[in-house]
């Protein structure tokens, strides 16, 4: 079951309320509540997703955790397995590199249409979101989880509006499935220690001017500097998750050695009637 860590489902913030999607209903609900846990680390890789369980944990019915886990499973944050139902998306070094290179390639694609398409009112609800997000304070995972989360929100609604006037709400919506998958990878496995110091603050401003100002030579440049900023974090998430998989490669290189005994038959004796079973 979920770690000890807070569920986003009992967050309650006006300023939290503020940068949520509308979820008018208890699937939308359960489904924004589930993904976002995932994502925090609430629940880890490979843990199944029991709905008797969940509904538990979220305090709503079966049908919003079922409808909510199957509309997870289109997003590369749960699997499922045949005959065994559905649980969290495993990890490994070759899906998180994959999931950085396609998240920054179809970021990039996605900002440069909406500098080539975007209009006025676009440019000012990127103002304004920017303006409302220099008032979230940055929070590093050691801080007050629900402070966390509103920072965490803030950046992404950010990023969200500046690739709205792209027109195309299919690239948006894959852009935004990367994006979660990137963000599980940091708080599953990031030393945030290189991030401290960082001024996320005055890199939006300078992309939202570069942006407004149609500048694209600018703009290449900023966004350049932007993801090489986080590449400290991308490191480390690569060099744990490659000691993860030696760990669990050396568990399967020792398990033949003990099979013999595993498989091994009990011997029957007279008079002991049935031998009792191996577990």
């Amino acid at each position: 079951m979920p770690t000890s860590q807070p569920s986003v489902a009992t967050f309650t913030s006006p300023e939290l309320e503020a940068l949520t999607p509308e979820l008018p209903g208890p699937t939308d609900k359960a489904a924004f509540w589930l993904q976002r846990d995932i994502v925090r680390g609430v629940f880890q890789p490979d843990e199944r997703l029991k709905v008797e369980q969940l509904t538990k944990f979220y305090k709503v019915g079966h049908s919003p955790i079922r409808e909510a886990i199957l509309l997870l499973s289109s997003t590369g944050l749960v699997v499922h397995e045949h005959q065994k139902g559905y649980r969290v998306a495993p990890v490994s070094v070759a899906d998180y590199i994959d999931v950085v290179d396609a998240y920054k390639a179809v970021y990039q694609l996605v900002l440069f249409k909406s500098v080539e398409r975007g209009d006025q009112a676009w440019e000012e609800r990127v103002v304004v979101m920017l303006h409302r997000t220099m008032k979230v304070r940055k929070v590093l995972p050691d801080g007050d989880p629900l402070a966390r989360e509103l920072w965490q929100r803030a950046y992404k609604a950010l990023h969200r509006e500046l690739l709205s006037g792209s027109g195309s709400p299919v690239l948006e919506r894959i852009f935004a499935n990367l994006g979660d998958r990137a963000e599980r990878y940091l708080n599953l496995y990031a030393d945030f220690e290189t991030d401290r110091e960082r001024d996320h603050h005055a890199e939006h401003r300078e992309i939202v001017d570069a942006l407004i100002a149609r500048d694209g030579e600018r703009l290449h440049d900023l966004i350049t500097h932007y993801f090489a900023g986080a590449q400290p974090m991308r490191d480390i998430v690569i060099q744990r998750l490659e000691a993860l998989e030696g760990q669990r490669g050396g568990r399967r290189r020792r398990a033949p050695a003990t099979t013999p005994k595993a498989v091994a038959k009990p011997v029957r004796k007279a008079g002991r009637g049935r031998p009792r079973k191996t577990a």
